[in-house]
């Protein structure tokens, strides 16, 4: 019993020799793929960061812009206003001066034709009797 306890102790350790050569370069292995991710990482993080700090300053940029933007507008529609009461002015003014002045002028340009035809008139039946 003493043999195959030997023999069973044997193989034991052999295997265990077996399984350390296999999994010490498995580890290493493992261990350059952790600093090459790491590595790649901290290049990630760099470049990163400075898109994140180029986005903000875009962003900030845009902010401004929009801020300008908003304050054209605002301009804008004041002076759309303006001019809306200077249209509304300028068209009462008109409604007034032709108010005035048209009723006089109709009636002197139909007092000129009835004076054109009479003349004409006259001027026909003068000119027809010779």
């Amino acid at each position: 019993m003493a043999m195959p306890l030997q023999i069973a102790l044997f193989l034991a350790s052999v295997a265990i020799v077996i399984f350390v050569m296999v999994c010490i370069p498995v580890m290493l292995q493992l261990r350059n793929q952790a600093v090459q991710a790491a590595q790649s990482l901290a290049e990630l993080k760099a470049e990163v960061s400075l898109l994140v700090q180029d986005s903000r300053k875009m962003l900030a940029g845009v902010h401004d812009l929009a801020v300008r933007v908003h304050a054209q507008v605002a301009d804008a529609e004041q002076v759309l206003q303006a001019v809306r009461g200077w249209t509304t002015r300028v068209d009462r003014v008109v409604e007034e001066v032709g108010a005035a002045i048209a009723p006089p002028i109709l009636t002197a340009a139909r007092n000129f034709q009835v004076v054109y035809k009479g003349i004409a008139k006259f001027f026909e039946t003068f000119l027809n009797r010779n």
